[in-house]
């Protein structure tokens, strides 16, 4: 699984095992207080599902960014979100190119529309473009919103986890059953 970069880890809770998890990715776990960029393409009600996600973030302190029309879905649902323009957009301040390469976002939260088919003409979308250049400067991706709610998880259990190392064995003995 090295080619993919997967990795497993065992836990005393699902959030210590995932935050374990990260830690041995080399996923670079935002920092509180940090800054999350959140872009959901779709309809409305794809983009209201991400609501919980980022009131989460902002409760935590985190300075929340969003592309113009996510943004307006946050909002309106009392999550304070800053409009960062596209890509295409580019000539235009604030934009998300500029906030990437400044390192002014600690974490890309990026989730494209579902079951799009892909022709060579739409592989440069802003999407593909945001996520690239987060990706050549080491911010981390999330591109759905189950693993970012997962993420919210960890930071909210942030000092509880991946302290505790233990081996398989150690595991097994707490276990109320053995088969050895």
């Amino acid at each position: 699984m090295l080619s993919t970069g997967e990795v497993a880890c065992l836990g005393e809770n699902f959030a210590d095992a995932f935050s374990k998890a990260l830690q041995s990715a080399e996923f670079n776990i935002p920092p509180k207080g940090g800054s999350v960029f959140i872009s959901v393409g779709g309809n409305e009600e794809r983009k209201k599902r991400v609501v919980p996600i980022a009131k989460a973030f902002e409760e935590m302190g985190f300075k929340i960014y969003a592309t113009a029309h996510t943004a307006d879905v946050l909002n309106a649902a009392g999550v304070n979100a800053t409009v960062l323009y596209k890509v295409k957009d580019a000539q235009v301040s604030p934009n998300i190119m500029d906030y990437l390469q400044e390192r002014k976002i600690d974490l890309v939260i990026n989730v494209p529309m579902a079951n799009r088919q892909t022709s060579y003409s739409d592989i440069l979308t802003d999407g593909y473009v945001i996520r690239r250049q987060a990706v050549e400067f080491n911010i981390p991706v999330i591109t759905n919103l189950q693993l970012a709610a997962a993420l919210v998880d960890v930071l909210k259990q942030k000092g509880q986890n991946g302290n505790s190392i233990r081996s398989l064995n150690e595991y097994m003995d707490d276990l109320p059953w053995k088969l050895w």
